[in-house]
């Protein structure tokens, strides 16, 4: 009798395991909404226009910015800034949100107590937002960093005029294309300037790993070419549509050039 009455026991609770186990819908799915109701609000930052403060152009740098929010509804929407990730200082109150918020670089410096001639690239500010609703007082996640950098549009495919090589050719031309793969980073379709063409009988390699950045109009290059190889471009002159430069290696090739743009604009001020 004993033992009928412990089968019967365990008959039942794997009967109540199965019932549990075998749930037809997700758990969770047919809770009461009721029990989600969120408490405070999250802000968020999208759609960022230009992302970065024009150290070329710093009257008229500027930055903007959409802000959404999901939550509770909000009170207020506070703004606070901070410099090299230093610490947070109040900057501005959202005036809607969701919304679009404008700032420009002088209203970052003035709030953090800077000036321009503190600003080097690479420095940037960072954005953090602080929501209130009737629950209290909540800081988003969400930030946004705005770096100090330059507009560089070095991109394009122009003329040149390639002299003085490495195997004393001759003049060389054609067309060379500048393409940009990061802001402020570009690859040359051809980096030697017809050079190869004329004095190996073979168009240029794609070049390994060859950059070459524009930082507020200072020119370098970095990486290797295919062969491991550094290079080196020589800024010599700027005269309108006009650039002149230099490319030397260390397996001792060279070449002259004088790039033309073919669009009607002329070159930035650009130097090493």
């Amino acid at each position: 009798m004993k033992e009928k009455l412990n089968v019967q026991l365990m008959t039942l609770a794997l009967m109540a395991l199965m019932a549990v186990g075998c749930h037809d819908e997700p758990i969770g799915s047919s809770f009461d909404d009721d029990l989600y109701v969120p408490i405070g609000a999250l802000v968020s930052v999208s759609n960022v226009q230009t992302g970065f403060f024009d150290l070329g152009d710093p009257d008229n740098a500027s930055i903007a910015f959409d802000l959404t929010s999901e939550g509770e509804t909000l009170s207020t929407s506070d703004i606070e800034v901070s410099f090299n990730e230093g610490t947070p200082v109040p900057f501005m109150s959202a005036a809607a949100v969701p919304g679009t918020v404008t700032v420009t670089f002088d209203e970052a410096l003035a709030a953090v107590g800077l000036t321009l001639g503190d600003m080097e690239v690479g420095n940037g500010f960072r954005f953090q937002f602080k929501t209130s609703t009737s629950s209290g007082t909540f800081r988003s996640s969400n930030t946004l960093l705005v770096a100090i950098s330059c507009k560089s549009e070095l991109a394009g495919t122009y003329d040149y005029v390639g002299s003085n090589n490495f195997c004393s050719s001759g003049d060389q031309s054609g067309q060379v294309t500048i393409n940009e793969i990061n802001a402020g980073e570009y690859t040359f379709s051809d980096w030697s300037f017809g050079s190869y063409q004329a004095c190996y009988g073979v168009a240029a390699p794609a070049n390994g790993s060859l950059v070459m950045r524009d930082v507020c109009n200072t020119i370098s290059v970095g990486g290797a070419d295919s062969y491991g190889d550094t290079w080196e471009l020589t800024i010599n002159e700027v005269n309108g549509p006009n650039l002149s430069v230099t490319y030397v290696n260390t397996y001792g090739e060279f070449s002259d050039a004088v790039i033309t743009r073919t669009d009607g604009t002329d070159w930035p001020p650009l130097s090493n």
